[in-house]
């Protein structure tokens, strides 16, 4: 009998004997990925790609204890992929193979399901995480609050917060499930969001008057609800809320002071805020950058500039470091306040501490200057961004682009819009808004047209601002058949027209007396839901009187009347300033006796409007009459009342009716203001009574009252004009030196003087300085520094400050190139002159008569004669005039 081999022979090992090894060594490799997974994930060095390379090597030989591994690696590519990962499925991906490949060696835990639950839910794809939560249900598993936060999360970010509140408060106890903090949080932070802080705050109160006491609030949860109740406008709830942390025993942190601090600041309870501020060091608890930072910006925005750099300094001493964040708050008080120097100084100290200005600090720069009219230095604030590599945005462009529009620098303005679309910044809604309507008010139509068909090429539905502006414009040229065309296409295009684009509409159509068709608008306002009241139909008229068209404000008032809407007394006083301005007092007049007729009583304003119309027609008598009608009908005239009649009787040459009628208003209690001594001053000083002005300047000074401006200026000119040049200089260098806020029309007056009394030096010292008061030269400024070097005879300095003028975007006008055409005329320099007087045809101005007169005079001179040739062909006509 043949003997069977043996498998135990010399140079082989048996089958279990290799299967043995075989499973040793794959054992061995499973723990080896095992702790070599759970040491990356401990020392927090376990990306993206390493996990799923690791989750391939462990497949293979995975155990059932692996869960715990594949576990970790799922959760790492989730985060991974929640900081911008394009390949949002690969978490189910994984899990898929992990469930198909190794069922029977290793199985998906319930805390697999609950990542894969969790990364559905933050995908968005919030109806597969139910799907998962399914399976869950039918493996019989008991689930908790980690599976259950995930689909609270996703539902409250689906805005279904109802849902969120059955889920937690009935399914949730259903499955056996008790909500933890995080599950309440949830949804307190989803009522929130939806602006239903007082069901979260009942929520709330429910946890923390929980009889059992299985889920007590925490300070996240309180914190939630505060910052909710703040943003829905609940202060007082919110910071009662706030006090009632003590009593339960929940001691709030910085976040807790930084959200109260903010809503209080926000609700315009400075002293409430800043004192909280202070309490945080009572508490022990230390203010962060965040706390300093909100405190700065809520003193800032509350003009209280120097409190807010009092808290930095603070800061800086306590060794807390401001960021660029904090920085910009203070710059933007300053630039609010219209502080420039503040604002140059504190770039300087931001850039001491180590900080660069940022996109925000650079487009609050340009808000700055384009509001104070300075475009050409903000657009070279604009341009050195570039330079130095900081982007602007589409705010940048916006705040540059408001200012172009609001200077009317049209072409400026265009030309920035497309250099933003070469830059790859693409406009906005609000941006289109901005041309738009820089074109449509400066009744630039077509232009306005194709910025609106623009929009649509750029993928952007007109809103109801674009179409607002368009109609507007439309109406105001008259074209009210297309205003009424767009309206029609806004509605077509489901844009909800709103009371103010109605308004362009009936004040178009009132100027084209289509009466019938602005009775049908106001059906249509109604069908809209939208109730047209008194303030609509006088806003309306206000427009119509502004524009010289009164009688189309009568025939307003009579169809407001005629479509059931009462007139106040606001509607007869515009109307009455309408016939006022029209300087037809008699129906004006009328108007008092219609209003008492319809039962309205005629106000002060009423009178004063009267009192303003009579003194403006120079009917100083009747001014009075009415002054003394006012008090006989028992109104009181107030500080406008007098002032309108001191205007008027300064404006007439009656000084000395101006000061005994300022006495009488003494008299009667009636306290003057800034604006009335100003007037009285400027009559003072105008006749001649330098005297008298300079001893009421005196008594301003001693009644403690604050100048303004206006007083100085007015006190620099009457001392200027009656050759006291050395006095108003010490004045303006007193100013200068108290950092009081100058104006350019201040240097203007200055450097006029300067100029006349011969100190050329000085007023070229101060034209100099302007810019170190954050001022920059006017049309004004340059005609005087001009003429003064065509007067010296220093015509090559005068073209260079001229052409100086034009590049930093100072438009010269009519007056100052009259001006300067003269001033050369008397020099005989006709060659310049030509210069100029092409200069003036191009810009649509004319000669004025003085200038006119001159020029036919040199020409007539025969040492003139043949330089006429130099003048532009239509002022050759003149040598033909004197021969």
């Amino acid at each position: 009998m043949r003997r069977r081999p043996s498998l135990s022979c010399p140079g082989h090992l048996p089958p279990h004997a290799d299967m043995s090894r075989r499973a040793s060594a794959a054992r061995d490799r499973c723990l080896e990925l095992e702790r070599a997974i759970a040491g990356r994930v401990r020392s927090g060095s376990l990306g993206l790609d390493d996990a799923v390379k690791m989750f391939d090597e462990l497949l293979p030989h995975a155990r059932p204890a692996s869960v715990r591994a594949f576990n970790h690696l799922l959760t790492a590519v989730s985060r991974a992929q929640g900081r911008g990962s394009s390949s949002s499925e690969l978490v189910p991906s994984l899990f898929n193979r992990m469930a198909r490949a190794c069922s029977d060696k290793v199985a998906p835990n319930l805390h697999t399901y609950s990542i894969l639950i969790n990364r559905f839910c933050r995908i968005g794809r919030l109806e597969l995480g139910f799907a998962a939560f399914g399976l869950i249900l039918k493996t019989g598993w008991r689930v908790n609050g980690i599976v259950i936060n995930p689909l609270l999360k996703g539902v409250c970010d689906r805005k279904c917060v109802s849902e969120a509140m059955d889920i937690l408060l009935r399914r949730m106890p259903e499955f056996g499930c008790t909500p933890d903090v995080v599950s309440y949080s949830t949804v307190l932070k989803g009522l929130c969001d939806y602006k239903r802080a007082e069901e979260a705050l009942e929520l709330l109160h429910m946890m923390a008057d929980d009889g059992g006491g299985s889920c007590p609030p925490n300070v996240v949860a309180y914190n939630t609800v505060i910052n909710g109740l703040f943003r829905d406008g609940q202060v007082d709830k919110a910071y009662n809320l706030f006090r009632e942390m003590d009593d339960r025993g929940i001691s709030p942190t910085v976040v807790t002071y930084n959200t109260v601090i903010n809503g209080l600041f926000r609700d315009g309870q400075v002293d409430k805020a800043y004192n909280l501020f202070r309490e945080m060091d009572d508490q022990g608890i230390s203010p962060t950058v965040v706390t300093y930072t909100t405190v700065i910006d809520g003193l800032s925005k509350a003009q209280a500039v120097d409190r807010a750099e009092g808290v930095l300094q603070q800061m800086i001493h306590k060794g807390v470091k401001p960021d660029n964040q904090t920085y910009n708050c203070l710059i933007h008080g300053y630039c609010s306040s219209g502080q420039g120097k503040e604002v140059v100084r504190m770039l300087k100290e931001m850039s001491a501490h180590g900080h660069k200005p940022d996109t925000v600090t650079c487009n609050l720069l340009l808000d700055h200057l384009c509001k104070s009219g300075r475009c050409t230095e903000a657009r070279k604030i604009f341009d050195s961004m570039i330079e130095k590599g900081t982007k602007p945005n589409v705010t940048t462009y916006g705040v540059l682009l408001h200012g172009y529009a609001t200077k009317g620098a049209l072409s400026d303005m265009h030309g920035l819009l497309d250099l933003m679309v070469e830059n790859g910044v693409s406009p906005n809604h609000h941006t289109f808004s901005i041309v738009l309507c820089a074109y449509a008010k400066g009744g630039m139509i077509d232009e306005a047209i194709h910025i609106f068909d623009q929009m649509r090429q750029q993928g952007l539905s007109p809103d109801v601002v674009s179409y607002g502006a368009l109609i507007d414009a439309l109406c105001k040229l008259g074209r009210v058949d297309e205003a009424m065309l767009k309206f029609d296409q806004m509605i077509h295009e489901g844009v909800t027209p709103g009371i103010v684009i109605f308004s362009s509409l009936v004040y178009g159509l009132c100027t084209v007396d289509k009466w019938e068709k602005a009775e049908e608008l106001f059906s249509e306002m109604l069908n809209q839901g939208i109730h047209p009241d008194a303030t609509f139909f006088t806003t309306i008229m206000r427009n119509l009187c502004n524009g010289g068209r009164v009688m189309e404000a009568q025939s307003l008032l009579d169809l407001m009347i005629h479509v059931g809407v009462r007139p106040n007394v606001i509607s007869y006083n515009t109307l009455i300033d309408g016939y006022c301005l029209a300087g037809r007092m008699k129906e004006a007049m009328k108007l008092l006796d219609a209003m008492v007729r319809v039962g309205l009583k005629p106000d002060t304003v009423s009178f004063n409007t009267l009192l303003h119309g009579y003194c403006r027609a120079g009917r100083i008598e009747e001014a009075v009459k009415l002054l003394d009608a006012m008090i006989r009908v028992g109104l009181k005239p107030n500080t406008v009342s007098f002032s309108t009649l001191l205007h008027g009787y300064c404006r007439a040459g009656r000084i000395d009716d101006a000061v005994r009628l300022f006495r009488e208003m003494l008299s009667n209690e009636v306290k003057p203001g800034i604006v009335t001594y100003n007037i009285v001053l400027h009559g003072l000083f105008q006749s001649g009574k330098f005297s008298e002005a300079k001893e009421l300047y005196l008594n301003m000074i001693k009644s403690g009252m604050q100048l303004n401006i206006y007083t100085y200026s007015t006190i620099l000119n009457g001392l200027c004009k009656n050759k006291c040049v050395d006095e108003a200089f010490k004045i303006f260098q007193s100013l200068c030196s108290k950092d009081f806020q100058l104006n350019i029309i201040t240097f203007n007056i200055m450097i006029d003087a300067l100029l006349k009394s011969g100190r050329k030096e000085d007023a070229m010292d101060m034209f100099t300085a302007i810019s170190a008061h954050g001022l920059g030269p006017d049309v004004v400024t340059y005609r005087l520094m001009i003429e003064n070097l065509i007067k010296e005879g220093l015509l090559e300095e005068s073209d260079n400050l001229f052409s100086a003028m034009e590049k930093s975007g100072c438009t010269p006008d009519s007056c100052m190139l009259n001006a300067l055409v003269r001033r050369l005329l008397r020099r005989g320099e006709i060659m310049r002159v030509g210069a100029y007087l092409s200069k003036i045809d191009e810009m649509n101005f004319s000669l004025e008569a003085a200038t006119t007169s001159l020029l036919i005079s040199v020409l007539s001179r025969e040492e003139y004669q043949h330089h006429a040739k130099s003048l532009p062909q239509k002022y050759h006509f003149l040598k033909e005039i004197n021969k």
